[in-house]
This record gives structure tokens, sequence and C-alpha cells, in this order.
């Protein structure tokens, strides 16, 4: 559930961060999946099974149709303040979205060159070399 909650959050951030955030979600669930298949040998979940990975952006619009939608529309319905979560987390689902009709692999995404700066007010995030510059920004933190 913590991963879920996580992921949920994020799904209202950057694109960048959000991309950042699924591709190592992913790894973890695809190593988790690999555990399951080679020492139980029991078929792995269907978001865990690493021969799937190439569907990770249609993974993200489906958790974020499934899971992340209904809590911010639930939010914002309950006040208005909680707009721009909403309004972050359709922007997200737009670019998991184009992603899923460009047929953007896993491969691609975790080419991506991702910088991370510990810091209280900037975590910056460089994206592949193809994404559009306005996808590829600072975010406050």
């Amino acid at each position: 559930i913590p991963v879920y909650a996580w992921k949920a959050v994020v799904s209202t951030q950057s694109t960048g961060v959000q991309r950042m955030v699924a591709e190592k979600i992913a790894s973890e669930f695809f190593n988790q999946g690999d555990i399951e298949r080679d020492k139980y040998g029991k078929a792995p979940m269907y978001m865990m099974d690493r021969s799937k990975r190439d569907e990770l952006p249609k993974m993200q619009v489906d958790f974020i149709d499934n899971i992340c939608m209904e809590l911010y529309e639930s939010l914002e319905k309950a006040n208005p303040l909680f707009r721009p979560l909403l309004d972050g987390c359709l922007a997200n689902r737009r670019n998991w979205l184009n992603q899923v009709e460009r047929r953007t692999s896993f491969a691609d995404i975790s080419n991506a060159n991702v910088t991370l700066t510990h810091s209280s007010v900037t975590t910056r995030i460089q994206a592949m070399q193809n994404q559009p510059e306005e996808e590829c920004s600072a975010v406050e933190g």
C-alpha cells in the first residue's frame, strides 16, 4: 500500500518526476517478479512481469484511471483548492497516453538521463533527449 500511495502522490508532479518514479518502481516490481518466477516457480503478476515491461506506459494510464483519478476528483469535489493536484494528474495521464499511442517502450523510458539533487529547494530532472523542452523543468521542492 505505501508504494501505491507514493505513486498516487507522484501522479500529480511534473512529467519528469512522475516518469522517474514510475521507472524506479517498475524496476523494483520486475525484480520482485523475477524472484517469484525464479525462486518459487510462480508466474508473476502482470505489473511485475518483466516480459511486459514495454507496456509500462499503459500500466501507468491504468493506474491513473483506476486509482488516482477517483482520489483527486474526490479531493477536488471536497475542496476546489485541490484542483491543481487533479490538473497535474490529468497532465501526466495525457503524457502516458501519448507514449502508449507512440508505443514508447520501457527501454526508452529507462534510458532517460535523470539527475536528482537532494535539496529542499530544487530537484532537477533532465529527461530523454527527444522530449519537448517544456516537459523538462525544475520542480520546486
